[in-house]
């Protein structure tokens, strides 16, 4: 699902510009449009995965280091007993994480995110934080979105 990337996209204005998270759907994408185009650096119309990094406040290599398939690593403690441990590189560690928002949001996969798949991210997590679906956030949805936001930010922060 999208919505971690989306989440984070949407946070752009709340975390780097100090605003409000936008009330309609339409405001969304009007944010999103504008924080893509100043994201996007070489001015080609696409982020790569380095401008992606650089505006969520990522490292580069987050989200352009090649990761490891095994999720998991087998260890023999001091004590000489097995011991699982999360591979750091791999799938399910916080750059794999990233690195599987990014793909998610990639919807036709050629490794570049446009605004409308930006967007489009963004539209779903705004139609997730409308709950009472009448096209706009009421205070205690913005609330929720925003505790939504925080949990993101602690998660890849």
């Amino acid at each position: 699902m999208r919505i971690g990337l989306a989440l984070a996209l949407m946070a752009w204005p709340v975390t780097t510009m100090a605003q409000e998270l936008p009330m309609t759907r339409a405001g969304v994408d009007s944010a999103l449009a504008q924080y893509f185009a100043g994201a996007d650096r070489d001015g080609n119309g696409r982020l790569d995965r380095a401008e992606t990094a650089e505006i969520l406040g990522y490292a580069r290599s987050m989200l352009a280091a090649k990761r490891d398939e095994e999720p998991f690593v087998l260890e023999v403690a001091p004590d000489g007993r097995p011991r699982l441990t999360l591979n750091e590189n791999g799938p399910l560690s916080q750059g794999g994480m990233a690195d599987m928002l990014y793909r998610r949001t990639d919807a036709d996969g050629d490794g570049t995110l446009s605004v409308a798949e930006v967007q489009a991210a963004g539209g779903e997590a705004f139609d997730l934080a409308d709950r009472d679906h009448d096209g706009i956030l009421d205070e205690a949805e913005r609330e929720a979105a925003k505790k939504k936001i925080g949990l993101l930010s602690r998660v890849f922060g």
